[in-house]
Formats: structure tokens, sequence, C-alpha cells
């Protein structure tokens, strides 16, 4: 029940991702709405789309010199880009619809084409930039800040406001444009006014939290809430409340099982698609029965007690021989180099005269040393396999696999075993890792203690990747040994 009340704590690191994700997740399926009645829905993919064009042009534009360098960082430089080039295209699009040349779905997809065409050619043209802008274009929510969390809050405010005052309105042209046309004539204002809403929506969120994200909010509950009600008025009411369902359950997902968070909610949202057909299909009895199974399941799997990992046991449970430390094994196909402190080092790296590699301390080097002294602290006679061997390999976290190669090396009594699978620090928030440790008996490969972190580590006081990842290893290190 901890990790579930955790995430609900405004003191919280991932607090602001939470309660953006929820903002999102309310607001976008009232513009997706009136999308699916108009039968438009590929205008929510388009749209992001070429949001994610305008944000890959104002880099590149920057990276030229054309465009000045502004202090309010990078999220404002893709805003402006996305925004431009929201509403650009909507006038197009819109434009085009007005003269009635071609087909609509034609009209989308290839506007759809065009926009990713350009967005990874103005990254290949700004190559200095692209780490940046692919980023951006993921839209990791996880790092939204306080200050980003209330600029969404009060942009998307305005939207729901201006949507629920308006509903009627829109309701009428989005559903019946003849009956609208024959009531009050030509209402264009209410068009334009939607089209405006919507891309202010599409462009803000692109930039919070990524195309893919923003097109799944938009799109995928009012797709689940369509068979479920026969009245417009609850279908606005049901797709919103299925969208904080779908930003809630995925982010608590994303959390517990340390997975990317817009996939998770988009695979989410699709499987909301299936279970709403499926509980059309069912008596209203039986369906209420079904919800409250559901959410009575829910409920006991998060109030479940979480099971609490073992420490690393005591020196004397373990064995009277010296334990072997084995130098930790990378398997992420990534070099993990910590960087220098040294400027003339780094000015040394940029000429050419040493290699980057030379010297260099990394997080497999780092965790190792933070193993060694939290080991002797608790009393183990620590004695590290390259003093047997200069030649000694790292070794895998598979016990099997370790215990037989630490006996072709001779070695006798206990492994401790160390496999990095993941480490990434992609912003100085948090460092996703995923990392194996065990206690190996060598002679028959038995394990004695084992234990696996697979979490996003916050690290709020780095300053740069290099420190996160230090305090990422002391947070691991500290895990391990104190349960």
């Amino acid at each position: 029940m901890d990790g579930f009340f955790a995430i609900l704590n405004p003191s919280y690191l991932l607090f602001p991702a939470l309660v953006g994700t929820l903002i999102m997740g309310v607001v976008c399926p009232l513009i997706g709405s009136y999308l699916v009645l108009r039968r438009t829905i590929f205008l929510g993919l388009t749209l992001p789309e070429i949001a994610a064009a305008g944000v890959s042009f104002t880099f590149w534009l920057q990276q030229t010199g054309i465009l000045p360098k502004l202090a309010e960082g990078e999220r404002s430089i893709g805003m402006l880009g996305s925004l431009v080039f929201t509403f650009l295209g909507m006038g197009l699009l819109g434009y085009l619809e007005q003269r009635g040349k071609g087909l609509a779905e034609g009209r989308l997809a290839a506007a759809y084409a065009f926009a990713g065409a350009v967005t990874i050619l103005f990254m290949v043209f700004n190559p200095a930039g692209q780490v940046d802008v692919l980023n951006l274009l993921k839209g990791e929510v996880i790092a939204l800040s306080r200050g980003e969390l209330k600029l969404l809050a009060v942009v998307f405010g305005i939207v729901s406001i201006v949507m629920i005052a308006y509903r009627r309105e829109f309701l009428l042209i989005s559903f019946d444009r003849d009956l609208a046309f024959l009531l009050k004539g030509r209402q264009i204002v209410w068009d334009i006014l939607l089209y405006l809403l919507a891309g202010l929506v599409i462009a803000l969120g692109v930039i919070m939290a990524g195309p893919l994200l923003i097109f799944g909010f938009l799109v995928l509950p009012a797709l689940a809430a369509k068979p479920l009600v026969s009245r417009m008025s609850s279908f606005l009411v049901l797709s919103s409340v299925l969208g904080l369902v779908m930003a809630f359950v995925g982010f608590y997902s994303s959390v517990k099982l340390d997975l990317p968070l817009g996939p998770t909610d988009v695979a989410l949202g699709s499987c909301l698609i299936f279970l709403a057909y499926g509980l059309s299909r069912v008596s209203a009895r039986a369906r209420l029965a079904l919800i409250a199974g559901g959410l009575i399941a829910v409920s006991v799997n998060a109030c479940s007690a979480s099971r609490t990992e073992a420490p690393v046991p005591e020196a004397r449970a373990v064995s009277s021989q010296p334990v072997w430390l084995a130098k930790v094994k990378n398997s992420t196909a990534l070099p993990l180099l910590l960087p220098s402190n040294n400027p003339l080092r780094s000015l040394a790296e940029m000429a050419g005269k040493i290699s980057p590699a030379d010297y260099r301390q990394s997080v497999m080097d780092l965790l190792r040393q933070s193993l060694q002294s939290e080991l002797e602290k608790k009393g183990f006679q620590i004695s590290l396999t390259e003093e047997k061997d200069a030649r000694f390999p790292p070794l895998p976290s598979d016990s099997a696999g370790a215990a037989r190669i630490a006996r072709d090396g001779r070695l006798s009594g206990v492994v401790f075993a160390s496999e990095i699978f993941r480490w990434e620090g992609e912003t100085q928030k948090y460092v996703r890792a995923l990392a194996d440790f065990k206690l190996i008996r060598i002679d028959d490969g038995a394990v004695i203690w084992q234990r696996r972190v697979q979490r996003a580590i916050p690290t709020p006081s780095a300053t740069n990747l290099g420190q996160a990842s230090a305090d990422a290893v002391r947070a691991i290190v500290r895990e391990l040994f104190t349960g």
C-alpha cells in the first residue's frame, strides 16, 4: 500500500508528472470526442506529427543561427515551433476542406507523411541538436517540472472551460452539420474556435508528452466510450472519465514496472477499447457487476502488502572464507563512462591526444567500489577476482555461468556477481536502471542471496548526467544493504 500512496504524495518526486498526465487525460478526450463525432480521427494523428515537425524545424533554425538562442530553455524553443506549425497546418487543412478539393482522408494522410518526413530531415540537417530534439519528441512527461505543470494547468483549464461553456454549439456542428445549418445558418465561427482549441492542446501537449501520448489521449478514451453510451452528454463525460482512468492506471503501472509512460498509457487505452466493446454486449446488470469486480480486484492488489526484499546477509551467515568480488558486467551495449572533471583532459580528448576511454571511470567501477566498501563494513573479507588473475572477466548474474567461470579460474568459496542490463540517464532528474546482484556458492552454483533493482531512481540534486549516475549508484547500494 505504501507504493500506491507514495505517488499521491505531493512531495513525491514524480508528482508533477502524475498531475500533468491526469490533466491531459481529462481534457484531451473532450477534444477527441468531437473529432470522433466529426469522423476526423486522423486529424488527431496528423496534427501532433505536424507539431513535431515544427519542433525539429525550430531547432534547425537555431543551429544555423537564423533564430537566436532563447534563455527560457529547450522546451520554450520547441513550444514556439510546435504552436506555429500546428496553427499553420490547421489553417491549410481548413482552407483545403473549404475548397472541397480531394478526399479529406487523403489530405490528412499526405500531411501526416510529409510532416513525418520533414521531421526526420530537419533532425539530419541538425546533428548537433539531434539528441535534444529526440528527447523532446519522446515527450518525457516524467521530467515535467512544477513550472511547466502550472502552464499546462492554466492552458488546459481555459480550454476545458470553453469546451464546457459552448458544448451545445460544438455538439450541434459536430453531430449533424446539416441540422446546424438549417437552425442557425453557417456557423463557421464554432469550427474555427474548436480547431483553435484543438491546436492549442496538441501544440502544448506534444512538447509536454510527445505525439504518441497526445494522440492516444485524444482518440482512445472517446473510442472506448462510444459503444457504452447513447447520449451525447454521457459520451463526453465518459470519455473524460476513461481518459482519467487511462492516465492514472498507466502512470501507476509505469512506475511499478519501470516502463516508459507514453507507450504504457497508449497500450492501456487500446485495451480499454476492447473491454468497452465486450461490455457493450452484456446486460447492464452484468456490466455493473464486472466493473465492480474489476474495481475490487484493483483495490485488493493495490492494498496488498508489498514484499520486503531482504538486504545483503551478515558475513557470518554466508561463509568463513573470503568473498570474491567480481567486476560488474555491463550488458547495456553502452560504455557507461562517467564524465571527466578535468577540463584539460576534456580539451585533450577533443584534440585527439588521448582516447576518451583512457583512465575514465565508469558506472561499473563506481558501483564495484561502493559494493566493496559496504561489504567490508558488514564484516566480509573481500578479495578482488583480478588478484587471482588479471585477465579475470566480469561475471554474469547467471549463477551457473558465473560459478563455472569462477571454477575455471580456480576460485573457491563465494563470489559476488553484478550485471547491469539497463542504465539510462536522459535527464538529471532520474536514472532508469535494471541490474542483478547475487551471492553465489562457487562449488555448486547455489544462490545464497539475490536482488534485482528495476526502477527509475530519482536524482533531484544532480547537476549533470555524471552526477546523476553517481547518485543512482549510491541509492542502489543503499537499497541493497538496507532492504
